[in-house]
């Protein structure tokens, strides 16, 4: 089992909470290109061909299993925690009707907000993102640490 965190919104930062919340609420959690990059399946693609600032979306679709856990950041705080449970999926058109904004998505379950984790906004712990996605692989890690944490509670209770 691997650790990641991950933004799920597109270039809006005004609405990156809203996009995150209904991406979590319809079960997935997604990413995407700007559709000038002529990116399509990862699957059908090579790390090499992707825009240079967007190689580490490869990992999404090459490197995350079902059984991982990642924590959903927005605006440099932590915003949910969830199991990823579905294999990486695309679709050349996204679909509302299934609440996502992105092609390149997998299925989670076990959505848990920080908010009811942490429930006083004042002590919230700000972590900068500074890429969409990433694996954790530095168990001394901020990120790594507060999922470390945030499972124990849970199993805690």
């Amino acid at each position: 089992m691997t650790y990641w965190r991950m933004q799920l919104h597109p270039n809006e930062s005004g609405e990156a909470l809203k996009h995150s919340a209904e991406s979590l609420a319809a079960g997935f959690i997604g990413l995407d290109f700007s559709r000038s990059a002529g990116i399509g399946d990862l699957r059908a693609t090579t790390q090499d061909r992707l825009p240079e600032h967007h190689r580490d979306y490869w990992a999404f679709a090459h490197e995350m299993n079902r059984g991982d856990i990642v924590l959903i950041m927005v605006h440099h705080f932590p915003f949910a925690l969830v199991s990823v449970v579905g294999d990486y999926n695309y679709i050349r058109e996204p679909e509302p009707r299934i609440g996502v904004w992105f092609r390149h998505f997998r299925q989670v379950k076990d959505v848990r907000y920080y908010g009811d984790l942490e429930t006083n906004a004042h002590e919230w712990e700000r972590i900068p993102m500074t890429d969409t996605i990433s694996p954790l692989r530095d168990d001394s890690s901020r990120s790594y640490r507060l999922i470390e944490q945030w499972l124990a509670s849970v199993s805690a209770s």
